[in-house]
Parts: structure tokens; sequence; C-alpha cells
């Protein structure tokens, strides 16, 4: 099993997202209801990461037949699928997180993505011999110098230097780096002798949780962004 800090980076997005969840509905910001969607996103993720992380375990990711279904396609597209599912089915959650997103501080919002400074970790193994190089560069390099203007964006936020409206094209280009080499380039991933390690355990977890939640977070608050933006001062 390969050392990484993926188990805790999880723990530590979910406690985070768990905490400012119970903040909010304790202060009166969120109805029972909408708490109660919010946590069951958060609990239907887990549930996700458990299981591929117990089934990559097993050695079930890395076997040929696997491979062949080509995973880098649709293994991270589960939590956006299943999230999107609970948004058409449930206005209570959609208030929710426009209310997550309008009582959370700019600068929380920007510092929970600080965390993907971590994607050094998958440039490191790649200079090592033990990842897929160009995967790591072409994915892993955008996703690490999003984490550190992560850093400068959230002091500026914090000091007031920058307001909402550069949050919006900041989160869109947060999910860009990431979509863009992913379907664009995929193809060329596959080829590589060690894509297999993508879906080794614990790695497992950054293409089938960890990255989709990230991309999920920088598309949520810049929609909510839109949304007001569209609608005018008061919002929606």
């Amino acid at each position: 099993m390969q050392v990484s800090t993926l188990p805790i980076l999880v723990l530590v997005i979910f406690g985070l997202a768990w905490y400012q969840t119970t903040r909010l509905y304790r202060l009166g910001s969120l109805k029972r209801s909408e708490r109660n969607w919010l946590s069951l996103v958060l609990a239907a993720l887990l549930i996700w990461g458990f299981y591929v992380g117990y089934q990559s375990s097993r050695g079930v990711f890395g076997t040929a037949d696997f491979i062949s279904l080509m995973p880098g396609y649709w293994l991270p597209l589960v939590p956006v699928v299943v999230v999107s599912f609970m948004l058409l089915l449930a206005p209570a959650l959609r208030r929710a997180l426009r209310t997550l997103v309008d009582e959370t501080p700019h600068y929380w919002l920007s510092g929970i993505h600080m965390l993907r400074i971590l994607a050094i970790g998958s440039l490191i193994k790649a200079s090592m011999g033990e990842f897929p190089e160009k995967f790591a560069w072409f994915v892993g390099g955008p996703d690490l110098l999003f984490g550190l203007s992560a850093v400068v964006v959230t002091i500026m936020l914090r000091q007031r230097w920058l307001d909402e409206r550069f949050m919006l094209p900041w989160n869109l280009l947060g999910s860009l780096v990431i979509l863009l080499p992913v379907f664009g380039l995929m193809h060329l991933f596959m080829q590589e002798t060690l894509f297999r390690e993508l879906f080794a355990y614990p790695m497992v977890l950054a293409p089938a949780l960890v990255v989709p939640t990230m991309v999920m977070v920088n598309l949520m608050v810049a929609g909510r962004l839109l949304e007001k933006r569209i609608s005018g001062p008061g919002g929606i």
C-alpha cells in the first residue's frame, strides 16, 4: 500500500463541511430539512469513498479487466452524478447550498483549496518513477499551482483587498484546470505504463472522491455567484 495523506485529506474536507453545516444550523441559517439534505450528501460521498477505497485495497481496481473499462473517464463522474441527482430531487438541498455559499466567509471558500497544494505528492512520485508522469504534470501540476494561488487569494480576501467579484472567475479557473486536462488528455494518460497506479489504494481516493469534490466546490461557488450577479443585489 502506498503512503499517502489522502485519507487525512478526506477527513479534513468532510470534517470542515460538516462543521460549517452544523454551525449554520445552530445559527438558524439552515432549516432542519436543509441541514439533513446536506448531511445526506456528505454521507453519500463518504460511502462512495469507502467503497472505492475498499475495492481498491482488495486489488479489484488494479486488474486489466477494470482498466479496460476506461475508469479515467467515468470514475470521477460518479460522485458528480450522485450529487446532481440529489440536487434535482430536493429543492431543500438547493436552498441549503445557496445558504452555504452566502453565509460562509469567502476566504474560507478559497482557503479550502489550499489543500490542493498536496498535489505536489503526485509530482514527487512521478519524478521517482512511481506514478504516471503525464498525468502528474498535466493534472497535478495545474492543481498545485491553483492551490498556491489559493494561499494568495485567501490572504487578499481576508484583508479585503479582493471581493466576491473576483471569486467567480477564480473558481471557474479552479474547475477548468482539472476538467480540461482530464477530459482532453485522458486518452494519452491511459497509454502510460503506470496508469493503473492511479487506482491503487489510497491514491484512488483522489480521482474518485477528493478531486471531484473540490471541483464541485468550485462550481457550487461560481454558480451561486453567477446566480446572484444575474438576479441582482438581492440574489434569489
